[in-house]
């Protein structure tokens, strides 16, 4: 539990994983419940300013990260008398909810040439276009192989004559690439009626 918690902290403060505010603060909030205990065992939380809390992305303005932290304060204290485990759990709770938890992008390009995210999560594969555009995404059971050509990705769909095409900067991430995605594939394959 404590190393995954280390893991998704930091998964969230290097911006990994987006956090609107409000998440934000609340998950700080945990994180100093977890790391220092109770609130009203310090006569003051200026050590906060000097503490990781936010991830790294967001705004360096003095004014607004006062602000940030005194909420944290808050939300701190809220948190009184929950252990240090139990705060990481909550804290492994609440970044499961964040948006793209148990996702993996990857920037390529598709065959127009045009620069798309090409991701990976428990229940296949997904496309992410410009803003604005829906995802598009290959659930495992339609995908019949995947396979890398040089520095191109290849998912053969079922049922379906036509391949879709992926390019990746080099023959190393097209390989890392595929790698993955086809372990993944053959896990869901292998275990498919746990994973429906």
């Amino acid at each position: 539990r404590y190393q995954y918690y280390l893991q998704v902290k930091k998964d969230v403060l290097d911006g990994r994983l987006i956090s609107s505010f409000e998440q934000g603060i609340r998950l700080a909030g945990l994180a100093v419940q977890a790391d220092f205990g109770d609130y009203n065992q310090f006569e003051s939380h200026d050590f906060l300013r000097e503490y990781v809390l936010f991830p790294m992305d967001w705004t360096q303005d003095e004014a607004v990260l006062e602000d940030l932290t005194q909420k944290v304060a808050q939300e701190h204290r809220t948190h009184s008398g929950i252990t240090a485990a139990e705060a990481e759990l909550m804290y492994i709770n609440e970044v499961e909810r964040l948006d793209g938890f148990g996702q993996e992008i990857f920037p390529v390009k598709d065959n127009h040439g045009n620069d798309i995210h090409l991701g990976i999560f428990f229940m296949g594969i997904f496309i992410k276009n410009r803003i604005g555009r829906t995802t598009v995404i290959y659930r495992w059971n339609d995908i019949g192989n995947i396979a890398h050509n040089k520095s191109s990705i290849v998912l053969e769909l079922i049922n379906k004559e036509e391949n879709v095409l992926f390019h990746t900067d080099d023959l190393e991430n097209a390989k890392y690439i595929s790698r993955l995605f086809a372990s993944r594939h053959k896990f869901y394959k292998q275990n498919k009626i746990c994973t429906e």
